[in-house]
């Protein structure tokens, strides 16, 4: 075997490690049974478990306490506390919005882009609770499925948009052909008005608009969106929100050089 080709293994191992770390992120307060790990990553059971001792071992992943299922370890959570000074677009946000979610007494959040899936960073909750919205800080999901996603997605060009889009949808199938049609909805829906715009496309009662946030060089690295009840989100009120919104967007834009995104 040549050098050449022990490093395309190497590089396929951590692709694939890489990959397992993303799913466990996830499903940190449940966890993953290894047999719907590997079945999700598309990969043979044998290869997940030893992929995952050597995740144990370095403490990148672990047992959820009483059960058989895995989950990030603490040495994930380290290296994140590491990278925080560098990449915590929440602290420049964070008092902006959360006078924002008190002045609108709805759900307000920041989300990142990480590929073809967004992360929920920081959620500021203003007075009314929206108990069925379980989205907290760290949830990741694939871009299509909120409208702080749809908003990054579609400010994308429009070859990487379908290019993740269909990542997305095959990341959805086992959610049943009904959800895949919600987000295809939502999508064109978000793409003709120019926001993420979810008219209670994902859950029945909850709708949200967001918006996203972009580089110097245009590139959507985040969203703001705000998640209310359906009804709270009609217009003119939704299309005032989008203007505090984009205003927040834009500041946050503007501060992002001081971060290394």
């Amino acid at each position: 075997m040549t050098s050449r080709t022990h490093a395309a293994d190497g590089a396929q191992s951590l692709h694939r490690a890489i990959g397992l770390l993303r799913l466990l992120s996830a499903r940190t307060a449940t966890g993953w049974r290894l047999s719907d790990l590997a079945q999700e990553a598309a990969l043979e059971h044998s290869t997940v478990h030893r992929m995952l001792g050597c995740l144990l071992h370095e403490r990148l992943a672990v047992r959820v306490a009483g059960t058989r299922r895995y989950t990030l370890g603490p040495l994930a959570y380290e290296l994140g506390v590491a990278a925080a000074p560098h990449f915590a677009i929440e602290r420049l946000a964070g008092p902006a919005l959360a006078q924002l979610a008190a002045e609108t007494r709805d759900i307000v959040f920041l989300n990142v882009r990480s590929g073809a899936e967004s992360v929920c960073v920081a959620r500021f909750e203003g007075r009314k609770a929206l108990k069925a919205y379980t989205v907290e800080v760290g949830t990741r999901r694939p871009l299509s499925l909120s409208a702080g996603g749809a908003a990054m997605l579609i400010a994308l060009p429009r070859a990487e948009q379908s290019r993740i889009q269909a990542l997305n949808l095959r990341a959805i199938v086992r959610r049943g052909e009904a959800q895949q049609t919600a987000v295809r909805r939502m999508l064109q829906r978000s793409r003709r008005l120019g926001y993420g715009c979810n008219q209670e496309d994902i859950i029945p009662g909850i709708a949200a608009i967001g918006v996203a946030i972009r580089s110097a060089a245009g590139e959507p690295l985040a969203s703001l969106s705000l998640a209310a009840a359906g009804a709270d989100l009609a217009p003119p009120r939704r299309s005032r929100l989008l203007e505090r919104l984009n205003a927040e967007a834009r500041k946050i834009g503007a501060q992002l050089e001081l971060l290394r995104y």
